[in-house]
């Protein structure tokens, strides 16, 4: 047990590590959605088996293998929803 108490453990938000495992899970039910192992997942993007199973069991995966993931699941869509344009204002751009 950890001597101390962080703002995680009181207001219940997720850790970095958490938020990665739980987009890995997310892609995982779409792969299985779309009744896919993830050795299939692999020929089909063009991403490693050992980067899939990684990125399934730790979050961890580059950038360019997530999108390629998404693509060969047909939902790359969701990455361009990710960040939206930002309003810029006068003072926005002066800066």
């Amino acid at each position: 047990m950890k001597p101390y108490l962080e703002l995680s453990d009181i207001f219940h938000e997720k850790s970095m590590d958490e938020r990665m495992i739980d987009l890995a899970s997310r892609l995982k039910a779409y792969r299985k959605k779309k009744k896919l192992t993830q050795l299939q997942l692999a020929d089909r993007s063009g991403v490693s088996y050992g980067s899939i199973k990684r990125f399934e069991r730790t979050g961890k995966i580059s950038l360019e293998s997530l999108w390629m993931l998404t693509l060969a699941l047909e939902c790359d869509d969701q990455l361009d929803q990710l960040f939206t344009d930002p309003m810029l204002t006068a003072d926005d751009l002066r800066g």
